[in-house]
């Protein structure tokens, strides 16, 4: 029989006392902002339903004569075949593929140059083999926004290809999306977070995909510090760069005592040492000359950056420039704009391709009043509002908020689709955090997960024309979190993740997927406790904003606390019914839940 990947639609779990029925909010904290009256609240659904998964027609494990045999009780059907002239990227995929083929089999899958004629029957071509070529089939190439993926099955062939091109590992993620069709999950380092399944009898049905990312670029800590799960989760893509660029380009030490005029001038002098959160004369042409030059020199020994981030200096409103000419071009962010704007006219005369980045984020978070952006200026929209109300609902918070100083009027929705019409932006980006323990301590060992609201965020930036997205997130010191907090934090790191590259599933159908690689006979029990977590952070309307979360009290309120318990209840019945593994990673959240608990009680 064909194994499909699907979980049952409509399931719904039932608790004694009908504690899954509970809409209760989370308690409000005290908030510097006050939601206005007319905004629509959060609603969870008043039931805990199991999402339907999209049908899995590759996975084989009893075939016929139709489909592409793989191995079959130790004995390999099928031989990995790659170029004669393969790059390091191209062998590299191939190998992974054959250790993992030879797990979940038991077989010996043997490889092949092309050049050579296997005894196999099936061959897997893995990256731009003649084999591919005869068949019609081209390596996507291009750099940047030309990433692309192929798995396609044509016969006794499989095709797995990709754009390696500059920073792609495309035909590394063909052989990666192969191996989750199969069955196997990475959700940390740690061997008993990987998810390999056996199947002695193995075989791949129909396959065909054309697979390009839903954002062109995908950066977390996760990749840069864990970079053996970030290729696991698809991350990479285009190489942009991020935050505060100005200081690395002009330097306040090298650069203040011959041109002090390029510093802001505030209560009539230019004194930024004096400053706790200095700026610049924005409105300066030298300045703008300066950058370009330096910029164009980075460009120059790295052509693989798409842009430079132009970014105000850290801070708030103190320490803007007070001059006439900067007074004159309006706001905070007509200030900036003037900047980026001559900076992107002089660097796109050379590089006509590449962007300069500004952020939209506390004193340059409104949209300009005067200035309109060059074709080659980026905005990055920083998401400075709730960290648990979806976006989509274009919920207000209005009033002044003590945390980024500023006095909102509107949702963080209203205020980015305003910014994009009267700046007439052309490139369009976002900044998202969930780091969560880095400025309360008290959620370092607190889960948190968003499950759909992830997805429906992603889904109203890719429809306002974000090109890209980098979240603040994963295993940084700084952060309070390390390699180690993988087995709490993979939910919300592995979704965030996840659905930057691909756009076709929800946080929820992404769970429940990652649970059946985890948790086997106790996959929905356990889907329903990350739902669960999930709810509680979107029925929450504790204050929270940018990167600070609400108290974890006023999320796992204790009506929250009590239909979790329940659901952990419910999947203990289940221990005797998984492997000694899936046992192992059970009681693992568990064990966090308990501990999890103490700070909630406390906090």
């Amino acid at each position: 029989m064909r194994q499909k990947s699907a979980g049952r639609s409509g399931f719904l779990l039932l608790l004694t006392g009908a504690l899954l029925f509970s809409l209760t909010a989370c308690k409000s904290g005290a908030s510097s902002s006050t939601p206005s009256s007319d905004a629509e609240s959060s609603a969870s659904p008043a039931i805990m339903e199991i999402p339907t998964l999209p049908a899995n027609t590759v996975l084989v494990t009893a075939p016929d004569a139709s489909d592409f045999l793989i191995a079959e009780n130790g004995t390999a059907r099928a031989a990995i075949v790659i170029p004669a002239a393969a790059t390091d990227k191209v062998k590299t995929a191939a190998e992974d593929l054959q250790k993992h083929l030879d797990t979940i089999t038991g077989a010996s899958i043997p490889l092949y140059s092309d050049s050579e004629e296997p005894a196999e029957e099936y061959r897997i071509l893995v990256g731009p083999t003649r084999q591919t070529a005869a068949l019609g089939i081209e390596q996507p190439t291009g750099y940047p926004e030309k990433e692309k993926v192929l798995l396609k099955r044509d016969g006794n062939q499989l095709v797995l290809l990709g754009n390696d091109d500059a920073l792609y590992t495309g035909t590394q993620f063909a052989v990666t999306m192969l191996l989750e069709y199969l069955g196997c999950g990475w959700f940390g380092p740690d061997e008993l977070w990987q998810g390999v399944p056996s199947h002695p009898v193995l075989a791949i049905g129909d396959l065909d995909v054309q697979h390009t990312p839903q954002f062109r670029s995908r950066r977390t800590q996760v990749l840069s510090q864990t970079p053996e799960v970030g290729v696991r989760w698809y991350l990479g893509g285009d190489s942009t760069m991020i935050g505060h660029g100005i200081p690395q380009i002009i330097p306040l030490d090298e650069y203040f005592d011959e041109h002090p005029e390029w510093f802001a001038l505030v209560d009539g002098k230019r004194d930024p040492h004096s400053e706790s959160w200095w700026q610049y004369d924005y409105t300066n042409p030298e300045l703008a000359e300066e950058a370009a030059k330096k910029i164009m020199a980075r460009w120059e020994t790295n052509p693989n950056m798409t842009n430079y981030s132009l970014a105000a200096n850290d801070g708030w409103e103190k320490g803007w420039c007070e001059c006439e000419t900067c007074a004159a071009a309006g706001n905070a962010t007509d200030q900036l704009l003037v900047f980026a704007n001559r900076v992107a006219e002089i660097v796109s005369q050379k590089y006509p391709e590449k962007t300069i980045s500004i952020l939209s984020y506390h004193n340059t978070f409104f949209p300009p009043e005067k200035t309109t952006a060059h074709p080659n200026v980026e905005v990055m929209f920083c998401r400075e509002t709730s960290m648990t109300t979806p976006l989509d609902l274009d919920k207000a918070v209005t009033g002044y908020n003590s945390i980024t100083h500023n006095t909102y009027t509107q949702s963080w929705l209203g205020n980015f689709q305003e910014f994009i019409e009267k700046a007439s932006l052309k490139h369009v980006s976002i900044w998202e955090w969930y780091c969560i323990a880095y400025e309360r301590a008290s959620w370092a060992d607190v889960p948190w997960v968003q499950g759909n609201v992830a997805t429906r965020n992603h889904a109203l930036w890719k429809q306002n024309g974000a090109s890209y997205v980098y979240y603040d997130q994963g295993p940084a010191s700084c952060h309070r979190e390390t390699e180690e907090s993988y087995p709490l934090r993979w939910p919300l790191w592995y979704v965030s993740s996840r659905g930057m590259w691909d756009g076709g599933l929800t946080g929820e159908q992404m769970l429940l997927d990652a649970c059946h690689k985890l948790y086997g006979a106790a996959a929905e029990d356990m889907f329903l406790y990350y739902k669960a977590l999930a709810d509680s952070s979107e029925m929450c309307e504790g204050s929270s904003i940018c990167w600070i979360p609400p108290q974890p009290s006023e999320m796992y309120t204790p009506d929250r606390v009590e239909i979790i318990n329940a659901i952990i209840d419910e999947a203990k019945s289940k221990l005797d019914s998984v492997t000694e593994e899936q046992k192992a990673r059970m009681e693992n959240q568990f064990t966090l839940w308990n501990r999890a608990r103490f700070s909630i009680d406390f906090y």
